[in-house]
């Protein structure tokens, strides 16, 4: 497999419709440290992120006749997870919802709709709600990341924290929306903010 260490993504495709075994391990041997760190980093599991790379991968040989990419497979992948981890977050709500299919929707709010607003403003309002009982502390950390989309660095200088403390702040302030997130009803909206607060 080392003589494809060098071979372009696409060919290796090519290669793996063709039925070559080899060639999946050499996407994975390419690709899987790098999903599995992106997925760890959203659900903080290595269990469950182990899981999702090997999901992500068979689910890529199981149908690898109908995949067209010709060139680069590393977006297709960092897809693949971003469904895992929005499924990982909406499953652990205990709602039903079939996530591709209305996170595909979600992706297509670049043009204005009534239904679109209503999701946006539904959203704004439970942000701003939510966010308004935290702690001061808590609240302006992760204002400031999500929000103002700062870096903790910058954060740290402007509050006049450490980094260590800015990151606690924020963890807190995730677990906090992560558990008022679980009593949500409406998909949409379900889907909307685990996008906007779990996978930034």
């Amino acid at each position: 497999m080392s003589t494809r260490r060098l071979t372009p993504d696409a060919e290796l495709l090519q290669q793996m419709q063709a039925d070559d075994q080899l060639a999946l391990l050499a996407l994975m041997k390419r690709y899987d440290k790098k999903i599995f760190r992106y997925i760890l980093g959203k659900t903080r599991s290595a269990e469950a992120s182990e899981e999702f790379v090997q999901d992500i991968f068979l689910s890529v040989w199981n149908n690898r006749a109908n995949l067209v990419i010709t060139d680069s497979f590393e977006p297709y992948l960092y897809k693949a997870a971003k469904f895992k981890v929005i499924d990982h977050y909406i499953a652990g709500s205990k709602a039903i919802v079939e996530v591709e299919e209305v996170l595909q929707e979600r992706e297509s709010f670049t043009t204005a709709s009534p239904e679109n607003a209503v999701i946006d403003a539904e959203l704004n309002q439970w942000l701003q709600t939510e966010v308004e009982k935290m702690p001061v502390n808590i609240r302006e950390a992760f204002s400031l990341s999500r929000m103002e989309h700062l870096s903790i660095k910058e954060i740290a200088g402007k509050l006049s924290l450490s980094e260590q403390t800015v990151k606690n702040n924020i963890s807190i302030a995730i677990k906090q929306l992560h558990y008022r997130f679980k009593r949500i009803e409406n998909p949409m909206l379900m889907v909307a903010i685990a996008v906007k607060l779990f996978l930034n």
